[in-house]
């Protein structure tokens, strides 16, 4: 006995957006891609609107993609436009000026890209105004039209359309075909990623499989389509799926989790559609309760929603909300009460000529005439049911010999066939052999055009692979330049001072030198030693690097106290040569660097300036501020840089020169620079002019 309503689900899928090229022809006008785009992006904003249950706002945003289509003779956006419009009226539950506006579509449009979705809507808008029959003659077109479309088929519509067929036929009956069309719903949808269809797909398997009396099964398809209607934010499909759990959990006699779905339901359905009243909803809510026993609770909810539903005119409602209240009444011993809503329920059922509902009211009516001891009536109620039942046996051996007869037919149809077939097959190997030897010959000329082409690949391949061994020779060899001057380095510029320093070393160990001469010697001894410590630190990063690469720690770092801290160290160098070192540098300032990276960077910057400055001459250090970026230039008055180097500053690893009071360098410092400031996401540049000074700046990221 089934007295619940349910709703038919529907799925109103909408096309995908087409991939648009630069420029797209519409008419004789062409729409360039930020135009149609910007159409496009309207339109599916309107889509997730009505989705939501803001029909209002989804309205708007179509009215201006319909607006500026026009103006642009964009005949695609034009054409989506009419599809959301008419899905807008389903939603709203206006079917029959969606059946209008649909067929005026497909008339309007017969070879848009939209007329598939003309058809698949019309046959939704038929269903839901139950004529199944059209319903299932429009999707078919749709279905046609759409797997017609070769490589363009949309496989999330040709799923949504299978789906739309099997619940069409589950509602006439047909539990075969139905079946059939829920598969190839579900194997289509599979190969997509589309959750608004496989919410859809999943909220019906639970009401196939709950009608079947399968309720574990139902369940557990109703919390992945409730699941994916949350991901998606679908408040429609949310309450579907919230109401048919709803009404599972009732007929597992689970009352109060279904009390607590259908006051989900409620919640969403006040969301959706806040003018009009939730009649299903109320409904079931009432039968629940009855069926709990709480009949005080049941009663004026079941009272509401029959006059709700004599108000709007459904008069399923009115049947089921009077035979609940007629069961109930018979419980509570309500007797001329029960019999009033049990006469009601039986002249709605006689109606609709649904069998069921007939011998399902004559029952109740039975027991109703019993209990109110109108036993003559209750004789003949229980009599013409009876006659009603040898009715429908009649009917349904009409229906087998029917059947009958359409298997003969199908069988004599299928030798006819078969003789067809033989003929074909024939037929069909006579070609079959002649495409074999047609195949064999293109297969040799293929392998034949496969060779010449790998023999050509693999000389490429074998000219690639020469070229890369002498770039990696080229390579190997400017390292083992590096490697001959690291060595020689060692050998000259770091063994001669360190040489003359262990003989001093020995004259003071012998006392050979008064200690006015050691004091007078401590300034050559102190700025000897810093030079080497400054060569051997440029040696040692560029080692490193070379060997295994420096992992640079980015963090907030101090500008000012790491630039005093070098100045220190590199002051009576300057100091030596008489040169002034100015910074002004704001104590506050922090930039993202690696500490020992920017040390090494800074401290080279500074080394270079005083060895190319000559004596009297200063140097500026000082920082400004740039689009969240920090400048540090390094300034000097010294000889500057000649044309001739200016590319090798920053590549070489080879090329220096003695400074104004003969210092000598190694050659790695500038370009070892340039490579840790890139590493730590800045950039470094100069500027020079021959006897006139240099400019060095670094730019790195400021940390706020």
């Amino acid at each position: 006995m089934i007295s619940r309503l349910i709703f038919v689900l529907i799925l109103l899928t909408g096309l995908a957006p087409e991939a648009l090229s630069a420029n797209v022809k519409s008419g004789h006008i062409y729409v360039n891609q930020s135009d149609s785009l910007q159409i496009e992006q309207t339109i599916s904003e309107a889509l997730q609107l009505s989705r939501a249950g803001d029909y209002e706002g989804a309205v708007k945003l179509l009215n201006q993609a319909d607006s500026l289509s026009r103006i642009l003779n964009y005949s695609v956006g034009i054409e989506k436009v009419v599809s959301r419009r008419i899905d807008i009226l389903i939603d709203r539950g206006r079917y029959d000026e969606a059946v209008e506006k649909a067929k005026q579509a497909i008339d309007e449009y017969p070879e848009s890209h939209e007329i598939s979705q003309y058809y698949n809507l019309l046959g939704t808008s038929y269903d839901y105004l139950e004529e199944p029959l059209l319903a299932i003659q429009n999707f078919e077109i749709a279905l046609e039209i759409e797997q017609g479309s070769g490589s363009d088929a949309d496989q999330n519509f040709i799923a949504g359309i299978y789906q739309n067929l099997a619940v069409v036929y589950k509602s006439l009956g047909e539990k075969a075909k139905a079946l059939e069309n829920f598969l190839l719903a579900l194997e289509t949808a599979q190969k997509t990623d589309q959750p608004q269809l496989l919410t859809v797909i999943n909220n019906n398997l639970g009401l196939t499989y709950s009608d079947n009396d399968e309720f574990e099964k139902a369940i557990y398809y109703y919390e992945q389509s409730l699941e994916l209607a949350e991901q998606i934010n679908s408040k429609i499909d949310l309450y579907r799926g919230n109401l048919n759990l709803a009404n599972t959990l009732s007929s597992m006699e689970r009352y109060e989790e279904a009390l607590a779905r259908y006051e989900e339901a409620d919640r969403l359905w006040s969301e959706l559609r806040p003018n009009s009243p939730p009649v299903i909803i109320i409904h079931n809510r009432g039968k629940t309760l009855a069926q709990m026993g709480r009949y005080s609770e049941a009663e004026p909810l079941l009272l509401e929603s029959l006059e709700l539903s004599q108000q709007m005119g459904i008069q399923e409602g009115v049947y089921y909300n009077r035979y609940i209240l007629g069961k109930m009444y018979i419980e509570l011993g309500r007797a001329e009460e029960a019999v009033y809503n049990a006469e009601q329920a039986l002249n709605l059922s006689l109606g609709s000529g649904n069998p069921t509902l007939i011998s399902d009211s004559q029952n109740l009516l039975h027991q109703a005439y019993a209990q109110a001891n109108r036993y003559e009536d209750a004789y003949q109620v229980l009599f013409d049911n009876k006659v009603h039942s040898d009715s429908i046996s009649s009917l349904e051996k009409e229906r087998e010999l029917a059947d009958l007869e359409s298997r003969l037919e199908v069988t004599r149809q299928s030798d006819i066939n078969r003789l067809l077939q033989e003929k074909q097959v024939q037929q069909e190997t006579q070609l079959r052999n002649q495409f074999i030897i047609i195949v064999l010959a293109i297969l040799f000329i293929a392998l034949i055009l496969i060779t010449l082409f790998l023999m050509r690949k693999n000389s490429r391949e074998k000219e690639k692979i020469l070229s890369q061994l002498q770039t990696q020779k080229e390579e190997l060899e400017l390292l083992n330049e590096a490697k001959d001057k690291l060595f020689a380095i060692i050998a000259h510029d770091l063994r001669s001072p360190l040489t003359s320093m262990q003989g001093i070393l020995y004259l003071i160990k012998d006392d050979l030198l008064s200690q006015e001469e050691v004091k007078a010697l401590i300034p050559e001894i102190e700025g000897s030693l810093q030079q080497n410590m400054d060569v051997m630190e440029d040696l040692l990063a560029w080692a490193k690097e070379q060997l295994s690469g420096v992992k640079m720690e980015i963090e907030p770092v101090e500008v000012s106290p790491l630039v005093n801290d070098i100045v220190s160290s590199q002051a009576f160098l300057a100091e030596k040569k008489g040169i002034t070192v100015n910074y002004d540098l704001s104590t506050e300032l922090k930039i993202l660097a690696d500490k020992n990276a920017l040390r090494l960077v800074v401290r080279n910057l500074v080394s270079n300036a005083i060895k190319y400055t000559k004596r009297g001459d200063k140097i500026d250090i000082s920082s400004s501020q740039n689009n969240g970026n920090v400048q540090i230039e390094i300034k000097d008055t010294g000889i500057g840089i000649p044309e001739s180097a200016t590319d090798k500053i920053f590549k070489s690893k080879s090329w220096t020169r003695e400074g104004t009071n003969n210092e000598k360098g190694t050659g790695f410092g500038l370009s070892l620079s340039k490579e840790f400031v890139e590493r730590m996401n800045g950039r470094i540049w100069f500027e020079s002019e021959v006897d006139k000074g240099s400019s060095f700046y670094i730019e790195l990221p400021k940390h706020e």
